[in-house]
């Protein structure tokens, strides 16, 4: 190889490396700036989200109804964290995990919206 070559590919590594370390790197555990809190399609506690708040409640019932709630979700109750959550959706209990919002429409999930100071859920 020539000695104009050798210069041309050690620039070009230089340039290659300084790219790599310019762009940013992503966060291991970082929401996606898409994911939505996703209720009633989470498994277990170790992945339902912290906090179920009375007016959660209330907006899934209202988007529900009564029965409907009852039969998906008659087991649940308000807490502070995940590990008062206890399992979800297949125990019948209400929580939330984070996921896209296309994983939440695909599974038939429910997320939760403020409007002039009021919670109102729907599905995606």
């Amino acid at each position: 190889m020539s000695k104009n070559t050798n210069h041309k590919l050690v620039l070009a590594a230089v340039a290659g490396i300084a790219l790599a370390a310019a762009a940013p790197a992503p966060v291991l555990g970082q929401d996606s700036p898409t994911d939505v809190k996703c209720y009633g399609i989470n498994s277990c506690k170790g992945h339902s989200g912290c906090g179920v708040k009375a007016d959660d409640v209330a907006a899934v019932k209202m988007l529900l109804g009564d029965e409907e709630f009852k039969s998906q979700f008659s087991k649940t109750k308000t807490h502070s964290c995940a590990a008062h959550g206890s399992c979800g959706a297949k125990q019948h209990i209400l929580n939330w995990t984070k996921v896209s919002a296309d994983e939440c429409k695909a599974s038939s999930g429910i997320v939760i919206e403020e409007q002039d100071g009021k919670k109102i859920a729907k599905k995606l």
